[in-house]
């Protein structure tokens, strides 16, 4: 079945898959939630769905239609993303032309618009005329991990999904059903520090993927106070292949830092990690320090999430933290 892949949204799931087989499915849906929650999984498996030759089984996983969907060669599922910074008008231009068109092998066209709420003002307000009065045969499926950003008017017309997260049963599922056997053991661990997104899970399951980030986050987090030139680390890390996950890895290796200057007072560590690693960061970064390093982190995690030059916005970053540092590193705990 193409819904295999998705764990602990039974509800979800069911309500997706009985619209399929009774043929109820609307027109357009917006799932949304942080990146790596599972949206294009849950996008993937409603095209296949909808395309699949055995349309009772909603998505039988085997046959030549839900195969293709799975390669995203079917010529009748639609995926697209920004372009650049943003989702275009032109883009949402061909989506209409192509909407219009009868589906050249299944029974629906589909188009899936991920990162939809970087669509520009142009952009929304054309798609909008489509979901006002969408062709027969057309599926429209926004995804967004920050639907506040969509217009209302966009948001109105789609049957809106929030994607949650995963506890510590759905998380095992999971890893046991990507092979990850051994990680199962640690599964409440992972989810805590992944935070139930699936994403996350896989990431930090990975062992040694897990110990690489952790060591780059921690030698970030060392040398900031002494950063002599911030441009060219805001360069370097502008170029990060994953600069979202390592960003992640720093802010919860920050807070196991502040869980452990609270032990002392009663406190009691939220998540495992290196505790060595953990004492020798405490050493540099104090409490203090630390909840207004995380501020700045935060503030730049959600400022990356939009249309911005990614290096200036890190050079500022840098320099602030690289302050909070160095004031920390010379004065204690002064903040």
């Amino acid at each position: 079945m193409v819904w295999d892949a998705i764990f602990g949204r039974k509800e979800l799931v069911h309500t997706l898959q009985e619209a399929v087989r009774r043929r109820k499915t609307a027109h357009a849906y917006l799932f949304s939630g942080p990146e790596g929650i599972g949206k294009k999984t849950i996008a993937a498996a409603l095209a296949a769905a909808l395309n699949c030759l055995h349309p009772e089984l909603a998505g039988c996983g085997n046959c030549p239609s839900c195969l293709a969907a799975a390669k995203k060669t079917h010529p009748d599922i639609h995926w697209l993303g920004p372009e650049g910074k943003s989702v275009r008008i032109e883009q949402i231009r061909a989506v209409k032309k192509y909407a219009h068109l009868k589906p050249r092998q299944g029974r629906f066209q589909i188009f899936i618009i991920d990162q939809a709420d970087t669509m520009t003002l142009e952009a929304a307000n054309s798609l909008l005329k489509v979901l006002e009065e969408p062709p027969a045969g057309t599926v429209i499926v926004l995804l967004s991990s920050r639907p506040g950003d969509l217009p209302e008017t966009v948001c109105s017309r789609c049957q809106h999904y929030p994607v949650g997260r995963l506890d510590q049963d759905s998380t095992v599922d999971l890893l046991r059903y990507c092979g990850l056997e051994a990680a199962a053991d640690s599964a409440l661990e992972i989810m805590l520090r992944a935070e139930g997104i699936p994403g996350r899970i896989l990431q930090l399951a990975d062992e040694k993927g897990r110990v690489e980030q952790a060591q780059k986050a921690a030698a970030f987090l060392a040398g900031l106070p002494g950063l002599s030139r911030p441009s060219e680390q805001a360069a370097r890390l502008a170029e990060e292949e994953n600069l979202p996950a390592l960003l992640d890895t720093v802010i919860l290796t920050l807070r196991d830092v502040l869980m452990l200057h609270a032990i002392s007072h009663g406190g009691t560590m939220l998540s495992g990690g290196d505790r060595g690693l953990l004492e020798r960061l405490a050493e540099i970064w104090p409490p203090a320090a630390c909840r207004r390093a995380l501020q700045l982190l935060l503030a730049l995690q959600a400022d990356l999430a939009r249309p911005v030059n990614t290096r200036l916005l890190l050079e500022k970053a840098l320099r602030d933290l690289k302050e909070v540092g160095a004031h920390a590193e010379s004065c204690g705990d002064p903040l």
